[in-house]
């Protein structure tokens, strides 16, 4: 008598819930579905803006308190370039009373995005930095503030935003803060403040040795205060520290070293780079140009040769040989480089193309498999 009792109250109990889950669970869950809310979450999925706006609107229409839809219909309006709704939107949700941590940070957050999108990046900036006074190193409000103070160049904001990231990440980024530098040493410059500048630059290199854009601001600097020799010597100095970037050097140095009647020594220069960079290319160009113009055109096609050998596919070699050969008048050497240029460029693989649709194929076909047409191909 027991177990049947067990039984019966055993069946009662799935009979309980398969009534609650097919009568009131799914009734509830299809009164969900219903609800301009899910409604327009299902929209925004489906990329209809339109309608989800529509939807969240209704949503806030029947429940004031439903902060989600708020914002999600203003990040809807910023979208569709309608940024001052949307700042209307999310501003009159900082009034509410008792807005919860998270809730403050969502409102500012879209309240940061709406305002850069209408470039008001000092009102940005204020909003971000709402966010720190709620959660103090918060992540996104702290790489949003540094996209800010880029905007503004606001370097300095920049570089102790940066380094402040750089502690929570527990990283270094020195090479973005010495550029930051170097970014706030140019403003000066501009500014007729070119001795502060260079302060700037030198704080910079202390960071990162190797930053090509603090050498090259410097060399600026002092040409345009006519002090050629510092500006060749800061040139040198990125050669030096930054062989890799040499390239970006050339030009500046081959000018200053001409003015200061200096132009033999570039060869030098070049040659250097090359012995101990072989596979640098850019200098390779550079010396064979520097050599050509000296008229020493065989010994800039003979850097040219050697350079091909480490980069067997690079053009420009081959077309700076046509050139000084043609220069030089010895029309009868470029023919085979001519003729390399062209197998290079032109490789010569039989296709064939469907006259219906026009797909191409390498393989004779008598059926496009791309439209399924029959013989065309006029093979």
């Amino acid at each position: 008598m027991g177990l049947w009792l067990f039984l019966i109250i055993t069946a009662l109990v799935i009979a309980i819930i398969i009534y609650y889950y097919f009568k009131v669970y799914q009734r509830a869950r299809s009164r969900e579905l219903e609800l301009p809310y899910t409604q327009g979450l299902n929209h925004l999925l489906e990329g209809d803006l339109e309608a989800a706006k529509e939807k969240f609107h209704k949503a806030v229409q029947q429940d004031s308190d439903n902060l989600d839809a708020y914002l999600k219909m203003g990040a809807i309006l910023r979208e569709q370039d309608q940024v001052i709704p949307a700042i209307k939107v999310h501003q009159s949700l900082t009034v509410r009373p008792d807005l919860k941590q998270g809730q403050r940070v969502e409102i500012y957050k879209e309240l940061a995005l709406d305002y850069e999108q209408a470039e008001a990046y000092e009102r940005a900036a204020e909003s971000a930095e709402k966010i720190f006074s709620v959660v103090k190193d918060h992540r996104w409000a702290l790489s949003f503030r540094i996209r800010i103070a880029e905007k503004l160049k606001d370097w300095q904001t920049a570089f102790d935003l940066t380094r402040r990231m750089n502690a929570l990440d527990k990283k270094k980024d020195d090479q973005r803060l010495a550029l930051y530098r170097v970014e706030e040493g140019l403003s000066l410059i501009e500014s007729d403040k070119g001795k502060d500048g260079r302060i700037k630059c030198r704080e910079a290199l202390k960071l990162d040795r190797t930053c090509a854009h603090a050498y090259l601001t410097l060399a600026h600097s002092y040409i345009d205060e006519k002090r050629e020799e510092d500006a060749a010597q800061e040139l040198q100095n990125l050669l030096d520290a930054n062989p890799e970037k040499s390239y970006l050097a050339y030009e500046d140095l081959e000018s200053l070293f001409f003015n200061l009647g200096r132009f033999g020594d570039l060869e030098k220069v070049y040659r250097d780079i090359i012995s101990k960079q072989p596979d640098n290319l850019e200098a390779s160009k550079s010396l064979a140009r520097f050599l050509n113009k000296k008229g020493e055109v065989d010994s800039a096609l003979r850097v040219c040769t050697e350079a091909m050998e480490k980069h067997p596919d690079d053009l420009w070699m081959r077309r700076f040989m046509i050139r000084a050969l043609v220069e030089a008048d010895r029309l009868d050497q470029i023919g085979p480089l001519v003729i390399e240029i062209l197998d290079r460029v032109l490789v010569e693989e039989p296709f064939y193309v469907c006259s219906s649709c026009g797909y191409r194929t390498k393989e004779p076909r008598w059926r496009c498999p791309e439209c399924s047409t029959m013989d065309s191909f006029n093979i």
